[in-house]
């Protein structure tokens, strides 16, 4: 039976705006402590430890998701357009234009445009061979 909107499955749980133990406990760690263990890390950075490095360039400059994409490709209107398509996403992945996850993400808009392709052609096939008889 699912839950009434705006109805709680557990009304006796934790009330909102109440902090949990594990964020409490994290609180207390670094009060007061936090700036120095800020730079602490900067420093470790400094020196050359890479993972203080990645921790500190992920949380400043995270890598951006959802960027726009431009590049040229080719018009796909047929299934023997694809191979043009996918060779254009290699190549743009391949000299850094677009990063790898967002090759894969367009060839699942490519796989997504095969299936449409391809169930257009056997529609069309279909209503052929159903006017033959």
């Amino acid at each position: 039976m699912p839950f009434r909107p705006g109805t709680s499955g557990n009304p006796l749980g934790r009330p909102v705006g109440i902090k949990s133990k594990r964020t409490l406990l994290v609180e207390q760690l670094f009060e007061g402590d936090a700036l120095a263990v800020g730079k602490k890390a900067l420093k470790m950075a400094l020196a050359g430890n890479e993972v203080c490095i990645k921790l500190i360039l992920d949380r400043v400059a995270p890598v951006p998701r959802g960027r726009r994409v431009r590049f040229a490709l080719p018009q796909v209107s047929s299934t023997g357009d694809l191979v043009a398509v996918v060779n254009s996403i290699l190549k743009a992945a391949s000299v850094a234009e677009i990063s790898i996850d967002e090759a894969a993400a367009l060839a699942d808009v490519v796989e997504s445009g095969v299936r449409i392709i391809e169930v257009t052609e056997l529609a069309e096939r279909i209503a052929l061979l159903e006017a033959k008889l």
